[in-house]
């Protein structure tokens, strides 16, 4: 009888409390530009995350929510404005975070996901609560707050983006997105065990289930038609050139050297493998050509994360 008491008390006041201090919902974001800081604990400080969003006048919380990673640069509020007449084209709500160079500095950070404590092959594999991997993951799910978002969210990464977007598809344990666009990287990390990080997984604890979950993933490997030049900050390591001379090669040999290693492992592969027409190295062209893919090719609804 006490426990009854005890239970129907406990009701009782969570249904005062309720009624006193009801949960506020996050307020709805404003028509056009906006901006958010998100705090989070990862990189090097304690410094927020600025989030860039553009709201179309005709989206709605069905509509899909577009979160573009820059490049090299990693200016994320320039790289929202340059995406809003796309927005408004193909009614999609965009959010741009900042990975700033100093709370994640240098290719390490960004490019890298941290998965080594220094750049190169001399590093050592850390944890992977130390990975920067988390951080898309927190950005993911505040965006969906915010946004109140119902329809489908998709991460896109273009150059330096792109190359955190293929790392991230490959590593993260649970993706908290709906596909993952990764377009013009530079260059890639290879899941060949006999090859060290960055280039391969050798030493990085990435097991052929992890393998599995991977290529289960709705990913999109993106390239630019045009992509060809070898400029600077274009990577020409020897260990790069092995994957190709360019950044279309190069996608295009990660691709199938993933869907081999799928057919090696008797495991489905969901990837997808497209070009963007006349675009060269060029974020705004890359976005939209992802864009278009969604608008006329919707996500396969029975493919999970």
């Amino acid at each position: 009888m006490g426990k009854v008491v005890k239970a129907l008390a406990a009701l009782a006041l969570g249904a005062v409390t309720a009624y006193l201090f009801p949960r506020r919902k996050t307020p709805s974001l404003p028509v056009g530009e906006s901006s958010y800081f998100l705090e989070d604990g990862s990189g090097t400080c304690r410094d927020s995350i600025p989030v860039y969003y553009y709201k179309p006048a005709t989206w709605t919380e069905e509509q899909p929510v577009f979160i573009a990673f820059p490049g090299y640069t990693r200016k994320a509020e320039r790289f929202e404005k340059h995406l809003e007449d796309l927005a408004v084209r193909y009614n999609m709500l965009i959010a741009c975070p900042e990975f700033s160079t100093k709370k994640y500095p240098g290719a390490r950070w960004y490019q890298e996901g941290n998965i080594s404590d220094a750049e190169g092959e001399k590093g050592h594999i850390q944890p992977r609560r130390q990975w920067t991997f988390d951080a898309i993951d927190h950005v993911t799910a505040a965006v969906r707050r915010r946004t109140h978002a119902k329809g489908k969210v998709i991460l896109f990464g273009h150059s330096a983006g792109g190359q955190l977007m293929h790392r991230y598809s490959l590593f993260a344990s649970h993706p908290a997105a709906d596909a993952i666009v990764c377009a013009n990287a530079g260059w890639f990390t290879m899941p060949d065990e006999n090859v060290c990080y960055p280039y391969g997984i050798k030493n990085v604890p990435l097991s052929d289930k992890d393998l599995a979950r991977a290529f289960s993933r709705p990913v999109i490997m993106l390239m630019g038609g045009n992509d060809i030049s070898r400029e600077k900050p274009f990577r020409d390591t020897p260990e790069a050139d092995a994957q190709g001379q360019n950044r279309m090669e190069r996608c295009s040999n990660y691709y199938h050297f993933c869907e081999a290693k799928a057919a090696e492992l008797g495991v489905p592969f969901r990837w997808k493998l497209d070009v963007v027409v006349g675009s060269a190295h060029e974020g705004e062209k890359m976005a939209e050509g992802a864009m278009k893919l969604f608008c006329q090719e919707p996500l396969d609804e029975t493919v999970g994360m």
